[in-house]
């Protein structure tokens, strides 16, 4: 599979990679109704107790060539749509990383989140995250804006992908210099967006000699870029197929992880309707709530020290907990 095959697989697939058979790591308490311990979250909010619970969680697997997946390979996982409402925000507590970003209005189709997870205090799975190609998926949504009006095809669901994956910056994975800054992130997601890309006319040339390249409709919307996002730097690239487009977002969190956070947007001819303002009234209201998203994404440093970071312009706090009932119990 070449490399634009894997990067796109990990895109588009659902969460087929949860696997409800893997053991955990960690402590589980006794098994409860799932619809009781998701009404008991959203009332009360998302905590690490209730996530464990066997019957409500899902597995992410932080993916690597292996046979069998031991529990350091796990992370418990929860489907969002059934705890937080629009307007609110996603939360992810990872390491000493806090990660928000708002929960949009649109129907769902897949909402898994991994809300909190540790992967340094263990030896075993910092040392699977450092090797792992495509790291730890925290999210992984599908929402439909799809109404089927002309000039999208009858049946068009307008689905709108996200996925959001935490990886390492290592020597195994061989990022420790493409990493090291914003200028070498941007030159190193150039390299790649240009890599998958076929020269002008090439595909267009196979396909009238009966031969089939993959990379035909592929074509560079936005060459890499640094972008503010709530005063952090990322590095953002997009490219169209030949009914589709996505948007990358890079940044690195110091000292040895990064985030990427992919969009694929609703299928559409996007190389032929190059005008936004051409677009079905669908597709407008899904690009609105990427830009939402996007505009809302923050990311937090827990007892942050103030040192250097260059892809830090300016620290910001991560968006507010949902309100919720406070429960009788809590001490």
């Amino acid at each position: 599979m070449n490399r634009l095959a894997q990067h796109l697989c990990h895109v588009l697939c659902l969460m087929t990679l949860l696997a409800t058979t893997a053991a955990s790591a960690q402590p589980e308490r006794k098994d409860e109704d799932i619809d009781t311990v998701y009404e008991r979250m959203r009332r009360y909010g998302i905590n690490r107790e209730d996530v464990r619970i066997p019957s409500v969680k899902g597995r992410a697997i932080v993916q690597m060539l292996v046979d069998k997946y031991t529990p350091e390979h796990t992370y418990d996982s929860i489907l969002a749509e059934r705890v937080l409402k629009p307007g609110e925000h996603y939360r992810f507590e990872i390491d000493e990383y806090v990660i928000t970003m708002l929960v949009p209005d649109a129907p769902y189709g897949s909402s898994w989140i991994v809300p909190f997870a540790d992967t340094r205090s263990n030896p075993a799975r910092d040392a699977i995250l450092r090797k792992s190609p495509t790291g730890l998926q925290l999210a992984n949504f599908i929402w439909f804006y799809g109404t089927g009006v002309w000039p999208l095809y009858v049946g068009w669901q307008g689905g709108m992908a996200m996925t959001l994956n935490y990886r390492a910056v290592s020597p195994e994975t061989k990022t420790m210099e493409s990493h090291a800054t914003p200028e070498a992130l941007r030159r190193s997601a150039q390299r790649f967006i240009e890599s998958i890309v076929p020269p002008p006319g090439k595909a267009e040339a196979a396909l009238q000699q009966g031969l089939i390249d993959n990379r035909l409709g592929k074509r560079i919307h936005l060459n890499a870029e640094p972008v503010v996002i709530n005063g952090r730097i990322w590095i953002r690239t997009a490219m169209n197929e030949r009914y589709g487009r996505y948007y990358s977002y890079r940044t690195v969190l110091r000292p040895d992880r990064w985030l990427l956070a992919v969009f694929s947007a609703p299928q559409y001819d996007y190389n032929a309707n190059p005008d936004p303002s051409t677009y079905p009234a669908a597709l407008k209201r899904a690009f609105a709530d990427m830009e939402a998203m996007l505009a809302s994404l923050r990311v937090s440093t827990l007892n942050d020290d103030g040192a250097p970071d260059p892809f830090v312009v300016e620290r910001v706090e991560p968006a507010p907990l949902p309100i919720r009932e406070k429960r009788l119990d809590a001490q």
